[in-house]
């Protein structure tokens, strides 16, 4: 279904399995069964990863587009629960990982996350909420807001100068949070 943990941290030489547009994003219904995921993903499909991800056999549209368009920059989602099977809303963790920077930024751990990211995932994964990490990418830039497009709640934790560290337009970004929460 997607690209799958990798473990090489940060968005250097790597890319997502697809590109698309975000009205095809939008155009998938919120969850996701194998046939609509097959059309979506094209040879790129992953059935083995949309089976172990499938509840009642959909995915949520969310999870689907994160894996499927999305660089994973993480290596691992180590302490996050598992996602609840009937979640009340679809809701993310964005982040931002400085490439030039060991660790990604000095509020990273390890693995490539925020220190917070894991507890407040948890914490609205304990609530009935669906939460996925994610980070911004500023070369994905369109695809990650069409991506956001599709999410009931963006928790954002880029903290400020990280997204121009790392090549990419703060203001850019600003305006197209804010695009979304006219929505």
């Amino acid at each position: 279904m997607g690209c799958g943990a990798s473990s090489k941290k940060g968005s250097m030489d790597k890319k997502a399995v697809l590109e698309k547009s975000a009205e095809d994003m939008a155009g998938l219904a919120a969850f996701v069964d194998k046939d609509a995921a097959k059309a979506f993903c094209g040879d790129k499909f992953d059935e083995a990863a949309f089976d172990a991800a499938a509840k009642d056999g959909k995915v949520p549209r969310a999870k689907l587009l994160i894996d499927a368009c999305l660089i994973k920059v993480a290596t691992d989602d180590d302490g996050l629960l598992p996602q609840p099977d009937a979640p009340k809303k679809q809701t993310c963790v964005a982040q931002i990982y400085i490439n030039s920077h060991e660790f990604g930024g000095t509020d990273k751990s390890c693995n490539g996350h925020r220190y917070d990211s894991i507890p407040f995932g948890n914490g609205m994964i304990k609530a009935g909420m669906a939460c996925y990490l994610v980070h911004y990418v500023h070369s994905q830039h369109d695809t990650f807001f069409g991506v956001m497009g599709c999410m009931d709640a963006i928790l954002c934790r880029c903290n400020p100068g990280q997204i121009k560290a790392d090549g990419g337009d703060q203001g850019k970004f600003d305006d197209s949070m804010r695009a979304l929460q006219k929505k």
